[in-house]
């Protein structure tokens, strides 16, 4: 069997596919529908938060997110969005600032770092997790906390990294409501 075929055949996938990479990647539409579903039951109040610069701050699959809806910003809001890959956020976030604190595990210490950041700066908070100490402070601290589901590599986790927050800016009337069935 020639290279080009071997790739076509499912079985020879899935038997160097240890991790199941294959599957996690063919249920990415699965995972989207359900992402949107744990987001828009997520208790956020309507219009609550008017802020003048909304970011997410988050590593690797956990930031990926923030990228495509900054796209979706530049695009239709009237409002910037910011992707925050450090331990600090910016010197002009402040108390009109909206920040998404993303970490998958909960545990990203860059995350967990920028969140105490943005909570000592008086910012409004969302939290997009699947545990971990980030759940733990988010909830102490009484902002919303969108909490998606555990036990896939972050890489793979793209939808429901993605869309929680889509979902929490429509809802905040940050951006006009999405189609999500086209």
């Amino acid at each position: 069997m020639d290279a080009a075929a071997q790739l076509d055949s499912r079985d020879f996938v899935t038997r160097l596919d240890p991790k199941q990479m294959l599957g996690l990647t063919e249920s990415f539409p699965d995972q989207v529908r359900q992402a949107v579903a744990i987001a828009q039951a997520a208790p956020l109040a309507s219009g609550s938060v008017r802020p003048d610069l909304v970011m997410l701050t988050g590593l690797g699959g956990s930031a990926a997110g923030g990228d495509f809806v900054r796209a979706l910003f530049e695009a239709e809001a009237k409002v910037p969005f910011m992707v925050n890959r450090d331990y600090h956020l910016p010197a002009f976030v402040g108390s009109d600032s909206l920040i998404f604190a993303c970490s998958y595990s909960g545990n990203t210490e860059e995350t967990l770092s920028a969140y105490a950041d943005a909570r000592k700066r008086g910012a409004s908070v969302i939290g997009i997790t699947s545990g971990g100490k980030l759940a733990g402070l988010i909830q102490a601290d009484g902002f919303p906390l969108i909490q998606i589901p555990a036990g896939q590599p972050p890489r793979t986790a793209l939808g429901f990294l993605l869309m929680p927050v889509v979902v929490a800016c429509e809802k905040l009337g940050m951006i006009p409501a999405q189609n999500y069935n086209q």
